[in-house]
């Protein structure tokens, strides 16, 4: 199964809405109660008014289409510790465990309709419920609005009455005061009038709570709540938090009780996908992970969730990893605790950094070994390019490109550095490399710098 483009540029995220005239007031004086504290030099909010049913959620995107073919350099930055398939149900419950084990109530899992011929999100879906049930977890769905097998409103109708229907009534699926929860993704491919009739159909007491993403507060008429499936464009995420919590309020005050539903990212990687617009939001060892966090916390969210828990090819993912090891599922367990409990924003990582994990060599990760004395990483492939770290002996490095090597050189490796966030190259003959070196494709070094001399004159 292919994934879909999430970045930001390209396509918009955001919000919905919920009705009811019993919410309005209570919501309004807890409006009034809120005041402003500083976050990172930004206004935020006090403290978070009551979530729905009582409970702060901790939600994860979780996608259920990698298989066999998915590991590998020129798809992913990083691979999962143990490799797997989503279909492999031991895979399911160990990753179920894994994320109650950081705090996570539930799973949010994209979703093509109920078609199983050529479908995996829905054949693996059945099976994921029932080891979710297994276990006291929940699954929500996301909605992948503009699915392969949605051609038209009147699928879309179809696939949220069967979902109902099916799924929704299944003992693990996620329900918030009874009502089931469903998450949208790109709604924005039909107007609100559209969503107002498809729902009035399939939904006509509002028995359900649909979550929307986008930039059209409009959608608040229709819809129950609010997220931004990303931040990672922004280098100040929690700033970003706070308005889009503020904007959700407002919402709130003229269409009825809204739900805002924060989002938190350990950072973002999808220059293996191919897209024109790729970019990297390095992870800062666990720094950009507090500052979602925080905004988190500060914008009172009624729930939050993580983008993501197992994303590869966009490089959110915090499942555990060759690169990260339980980094960020230790991390999740301590934002998580603080945000349950109604904990302020926090100043820092709570976690103090520790070493990027060696990946364990495996045989579709090509790696390079660091001998002893170590080697120059540098920001391309020849010693004219500037050197961005030592790299101490003994250290692994997943390949993930190679130079062209020319006469009297035998050519550069393009390297994944995960504390640095992105990669850099070291010279062929001067390290150990292993695996299947012949799949390592052609990496486009970036633009030699220029040195005193080869400057223009004059």
């Amino acid at each position: 199964m292919t994934n879909r483009p999430r970045h930001p540029c390209l396509f918009p995220r955001f919000f919905a809405g919920a009705r009811g005239p019993a919410h309005a007031l209570p919501w309004l004086l807890a409006l009034l109660l809120i005041l402003p504290s500083a976050l990172a030099g930004h206004p935020a909010a006090a403290a978070s008014p009551p979530a729905l049913g009582g409970e702060r959620l901790v939600l994860a995107f979780y996608y259920n289409w990698f298989d066999e073919n998915t590991w590998r350099n020129e798809k992913v930055p990083d691979f999962p510790t143990t490799l797997y398939t989503s279909r492999d149900r031991g895979a399911m419950a160990r990753q179920i465990e894994q994320a109650q084990s950081a705090g996570i109530d539930a799973f949010v899992v994209s979703w093509y309709g109920p078609r199983t011929e050529n479908n995996q999100t829905e054949t693996n879906l059945r099976v994921l419920l029932d080891e979710a049930a297994a276990r006291n977890f929940r699954i929500a769905i996301d909605f992948e609005t503009q699915g392969p097998f949605f051609g038209s409103s009147g699928d879309v109708t179809q696939a949220l009455r069967t979902l109902l229907a099916t799924h929704a009534n299944h003992p693990a699926y996620l329900r918030v005061d009874g009502r089931p929860v469903i998450f949208f993704w790109r709604q924005q491919r039909f107007g609100v009038g559209a969503w107002q009739a498809m729902r009035d159909e399939v939904d006509p007491g509002r028995q359900t709570l649909w979550i929307a993403e986008g930039v059209d507060i409009g959608f608040q008429q229709v819809f129950d709540g609010h997220h931004l499936y990303s931040v990672a464009w922004s280098a100040d995420p929690g700033a970003q938090l706070l308005k889009w919590g503020q904007r959700v309020r407002a919402a709130s005050q003229t269409w009825g009780r809204k739900i805002w539903v924060a989002t938190v990212m350990p950072g973002y990687n999808d220059t293996r996908t191919g897209r024109s617009d790729a970019f990297i939001r390095g992870r800062e060892d666990g720094a950009y992970y507090a500052k979602t966090w925080n905004g988190a916390l500060a914008s009172a969210a009624d729930w939050v969730i993580i983008t993501s828990w197992n994303e590869w090819p966009e490089g959110t993912y915090i499942e555990p990893s060759q690169a990260y090891g339980s980094r960020y599922v230790d991390l999740t367990r301590e934002w998580a605790a603080r945000y349950k409990n109604g904990e302020g924003a926090a100043p820092a990582p709570l976690s103090p950094p520790r070493p990027t994990a060696t990946p364990a060599p495996t045989p579709s990760a090509p790696q390079v070994v660091v001998p002893r004395g170590g080697v120059n990483l540098r920001a391309g492939p020849g010693v004219t390019y500037r050197v961005l770290e030592q790299l101490a002996p003994g250290r692994r490095l997943l390949i993930v490109g190679r130079s062209i090597a020319q006469a009297g050189d035998a050519g550069w490796w393009r390297v994944c550095c995960a504390a640095r966030g992105g990669a850099g190259w070291v010279a062929a003959n001067v390290v150990e490399a292993h695996g299947p070196l012949a799949q390592v494709p052609l990496a486009q070094p970036p633009v030699r710098p220029l040195r005193p001399w080869n400057l223009p004159k004059g």
